[in-house]
C-alpha cells in the first residue's frame, strides 16, 4: 500500500483490504450472500477509492495509479464467482428467477461500483424479480424502461413503494436521467428482452437517450447554478401571479396545421414581411426577444415565451407596447415578477420538474419538456400541441454578417453574449460553415437529437429551418420561408385558429398561502439547525458526544431539505461541487462553510415567502 497524503485514500485502501480477508473467509466456508454481500462492499468502497483519488490529483502531487493490488487469488476467486452466469443451463435462465437475477448482476456490475450514486437501466422486466434483487443488493437509482403496455400491476406497485422511476418512451427515458441529482459516472442497462437482435437495438438506444440526458443535466446544471438562487426566489414571489393565470397544462390549440418559431437572429430582418403576409395562416410562436421586430412589421405572434428569469434591473426598464398587449404571454414561474407585468390578454405559467414538491402540493404537471434554450423549447411546445409541420426562422444559434441579432432585437431585453464568443465554425444553411458559440454549438447538436428520435417516434413530423444564413441543424429540412409557404401553401390556406384553456389553475388562494407559510416555517427551523451545525464544528474539542449531535442535526437538515425543491435549487452551485456536475473542480466545504451558506440561502427564502403572504 502506498503512503499517500490523502488520509481517505488511505483509510479505503486498508477498509478494502480488510473486506478482501473477508472475502476469503467467505469462499472458505462458501457462504454464497456473504460472498455477493462482500463483493458488492468491494465495489462501493473501489468506487469511493476512485472518486477520492480522482479529487485528489493535482492537489497532492503525483498519485500512484495501483493505490491498491489485491492477491492475485483473491482476485481470481473473484473473477470465477462473477463468470457464474456464463456455466448456467439454459433451463435455469429466467428472468422470474431470483437467482439466475443475482448471477446476471454478479456478472453486469462493474469492478467499482457506486451502488448510492450510479445507475441501472432495466428494459423490459418481465417481472418484478430483478428490481426486487437490485434493490435487496442496495442499489439506490433504478430505472425502468418499458412499453407501457408490458409494465405489470405488481412493477407499478412494487416502484412506487421503492423509488423507482418507470420510463415508457425514450424521451422520457433522457429527461429522468437529466433531472437526476446524482453525479451517475457510470449507467449500465441491462435488457431483458428475449430477442437478441431487439436487445441490443434498444441498448443502443437506452446509450444515447443517457448520454443526451447526461449532457442536458450538465447544461441544466450550469445553468441552475448560475440562477438558482432567483429561480427559488421568483417563484414564491410568483405565487400571487400564478393563480391569477393559467397553466400550460390547460392549453389547446386547434384549426391549424403548420406553427412557425421565430427567433431574434439577423436573418428575421427579411422573412418580417414574408411572415406578415401569411400570419392568419400558421400558428406564430416568437421569443420575448422578437416581439419588437414583430410588433413593428405588423405581426401578431400567437404566442410569446419567456424562459430566462433576468434581475430586476432588467425587468424594472421593460418598456412594452402599452397599446399593443400581447395575445398570449408563456412565462416559466422562475421568471422575474416583472415579467407578469406586461401587458397580455393572457398569462400562462410553466413550472419545471425540479420544483417536486411545488407539484405534488397543488397538483399540477410539470412542463413536459426539460430542454436548453427558447428555442427547443418552442419547437418541443409545438410538438406537444400536436403540430406536425413546425418551422424555424431567425434561431439564434449563430452569428451571421457579424451580428448577433436582427435590428431591434435588444431593445427590450439586453444582449446576453458579445459576438466575440463566436469563435467555432459549424456547417451553415447554405452548406459553408457559420461561427457560433460553446453553449449554442450544444443547442445545435440537441435540435438534430431531437430530430433523430421524433423521426422514429412521430410519423409525419415536418421539420423546417429556414433561417438562412444560420447554422445547419442535421434531421431537418432546410429550405428559405419562400420554399416552406410554397410547399404547404400558405398563402391561400384558410385557417381557423382557435386558442382556448381548460379548467382552472389550480393554486388557489388558501392554497397559495399554505405553501408560502410552510415553507417560511421550514427556512426557519432550517436557519436555527445551520446555526447549531456550525457552532458545534467550531467546538475547539470533538467529543463523541458533540460528533452524536451533530449527527443528529444533519439528519434533521436533511430531513427537511427533502421536504422542499426550493433550498436545493437555491443551493445548485454547491450541490454540484458534490456530485460531481459542476464545471469547477473543488474539494468539498468544511461544515461551517456550507452551513453558512445554507442559513444565508434559507433565510432569503424565508424573507421572500414571509414578504409574499398574507398570513405572515
Amino acid at each position: 500500500m502506498n503512503h499517500l497524503p490523502n488520509f481517505k485514500i488511505e483509510i479505503l485502501c486498508k477498509q478494502i483490504a480488510e473486506n478482501d480477508i473477508v472475502i476469503m473467509k467467505n469462499f472458505a466456508t462458501f457462504d454464497e450472500s456473504n460472498i455477493r454481500f462482500s463483493i458488492d462492499r468491494r465495489r462501493h468502497l473501489l468506487a469511493l477509492l476512485d472518486r477520492e483519488v480522482e479529487a485528489t490529483k493535482g492537489k497532492h502531487g503525483k498519485l500512484s495509479t495501483d493505490t491498491y493490488t489485491p492477491k492475485i487469488e483473491t482476485q481470481q476467486l473473484i473473477d470465477a464467482w462473477c463468470n457464474q452466469v456464463n456455466r448456467s443451463e439454459i433451463q435455469n435462465i429466467s428472468f422470474k428467477c431470483s437467482n439466475f437475477c443475482n448471477l446476471l448482476l454478479d456478472h453486469a456490475l462493474p469492478k467499482s461500483w457506486n451502488f448510492d450514486d450510479d445507475l441501472i437501466i432495466i428494459h423490459q422486466p418481465q417481472s418484478i424479480d430483478i428490481i426486487k434483487v437490485l434493490k435487496n443488493r442496495n442499489q439506490k437509482y433504478v430505472i425502468i424502461y418499458a412499453d407501457a403496455d408490458t409494465i405489470s400491476a405488481e412493477i407499478v406497485e412494487f416502484v412506487a413503494r421503492n423509488s423507482v422511476d418507470i420510463c415508457t418512451s425514450l424521451e422520457n427515458l433522457e429527461r429522468t436521467v437529466s433531472l437526476l441529482q446524482i453525479s451517475a459516472k457510470q449507467v449500465i442497462s441491462i435488457s431483458c428482452e428475449s430477442n437478441p437482435t431487439m436487445a441490443l437495438d434498444a441498448k443502443l438506444a437506452i446509450a444515447d437517450a443517457v448520454n443526451a440526458g447526461k449532457r442536458t443535466r450538465t447544461e441544466n446544471t450550469a445553468t441552475v447554478s448560475k440562477f438558482g438562487k432567483p429561480w427559488s426566489s421568483n417563484i414564491l414571489k410568483n405565487f400571487r401571479n400564478l393563480k391569477e393565470s393559467k397553466n400550460l397544462h390547460q392549453l389547446n390549440v386547434s384549426g391549424v396545421e403548420e406553427a412557425i418559431i421565430v427567433a431574434s437572429g439577423p436573418s428575421l430582418t427579411k422573412n418580417v414581411e414574408k411572415l406578415r403576409d401569411i400570419q392568419s395562416s400558421v400558428f406564430i410562436l416568437a421569443a420575448l426577444r422578437s416581439l419588437p421586430i414583430l410588433n413593428e412589421a405588423g405581426i401578431e405572434a400567437d404566442l410569446v415565451i419567456q424562459l430566462d428569469a433576468e434581475n430586476d434591473e432588467v425587468a424594472s426598464k421593460l418598456s412594452p407596447n402599452t397599446s399593443n398587449p400581447v395575445k398570449n404571454l408563456l412565462l416559466e414561474a422562475t421568471v422575474n415578477p416583472g415579467f407578469f407585468e406586461m401587458p397580455a390578454r393572457n398569462i400562462i405559467w410553466s413550472l419545471p420538474q425540479h420544483f417536486f414538491d411545488i407539484h405534488k402540493n397543488f397538483n399540477t404537471k410539470p412542463t413536459p419538456f426539460n430542454v436548453p434554450s427558447v428555442s427547443i423549447y418552442a419547437l418541443s411546445l409545438c410538438q406537444f400541441l400536436g403540430f406536425k409541420n413546425i418551422c424555424f426562422i431567425g434561431q439564434d444559434l449563430a452569428a451571421s454578417s457579424g451580428k448577433q441579432y436582427a435590428d431591434g432585437a435588444t431593445d427590450l431585453l439586453p444582449a446576453h453574449a458579445d459576438i466575440s464568443m463566436f469563435q467555432l465554425e459549424v456547417p451553415g444553411f447554405f452548406g459553408n460553415t457559420v461561427l457560433t458559440r460553446n453553449s449554442y454549438q450544444y443547442q445545435i447538436k440537441r435540435c438534430s437529437e431531437i430530430a433523430r428520435e421524433w423521426e422514429s417516434q412521430h410519423l409525419g413530423l415536418n421539420l423546417v429551418n429556414a433561417t438562412e444564413g444560420g447554422a445547419y441543424i442535421s434531421g431537418f429540412n432546410h429550405m428559405t420561408l419562400d420554399a416552406f409557404i410554397e410547399q404547404r401553401q400558405l398563402r391561400t390556406k384558410q385557417a381557423n385558429k382557435l386558442i382556448e384553456f381548460s379548467g382552472n389553475c389550480p393554486i388557489t388562494n388558501d392554497g397559495a398561502e399554505n405553501y408560502l407559510q410552510t415553507i417560511h416555517d421550514t427556512m426557519t427551523r432550517i436557519s436555527a439547525i445551520a446555526d447549531t451545525i456550525i457552532k458545534l464544528d467550531n467546538q475547539p474539542a470533538r467529543t463523541s458526544g458533540i460528533n452524536k449531535k451533530m449527527r443528529k442535526m444533519i439528519q434533521k437538515f436533511q430531513n427537511l431539505n427533502n421536504s422542499t425543491s426550493l433550498l436545493q435549487i437555491a443551493m445548485q452551485d454547491s450541490i454540484a461541487d458534490v456530485i460531481g456536475t459542476s464545471r469547477k473542480i473543488e474539494t468539498v466545504s468544511s461544515y461551517t462553510q456550507f452551513f453558512t451558506k445554507v442559513k444565508d440561502t434559507a433565510s432569503a427564502l424565508q424573507a421572500a415567502a414571509r414578504s409574499n403572504n398574507k398570513q405572515s
